[in-house]
């Protein structure tokens, strides 16, 4: 079957690992695209997917949410269930870095005020 994204290749089957949120879903073929790398599942490994997930809890974990201002710097705010999940709690040290030009990297230090 030729790719139905970019219609310049034929698909091949691969095994692939398949991730959310950096969380290993598990090992499933896949049909991918060699020309625009695009990868389709299929759908029952899908199901698999979304149920290992919820399993292991990152699944709906992503929120929108916006930057507001706090005095003189800007300041995100953390979804209970997502801080929750990271187990950050008031008055914890963190250390934030970027991770190229659009994400935003937020790491315990360990130290508590």
């Amino acid at each position: 079957m030729t790719c139905p994204v970019c219609g310049r290749a034929k698909l091949r089957s691969e095994k692939r690992h398949a991730a959310q949120n950096g969380f290993d879903l598990g090992l499933y073929v896949a049909e991918v695209c060699p020309a625009c790398e695009e990868v389709f599942w299929k759908e029952s490994d899908v199901r698999k997917m979304e149920g290992r997930a919820k399993k292991i809890g990152v699944w709906g974990l992503e929120q929108k949410t916006r930057v507001a201002t706090v005095g003189n710097s800007l300041a995100v705010r953390i979804p209970k269930r997502l801080a929750n999940f990271l187990g950050l709690r008031r008055g914890v040290e963190v250390l934030i870095h970027p991770m190229g030009r659009d994400k935003l990297v937020i790491e315990e230090t360990g130290s508590r005020s």
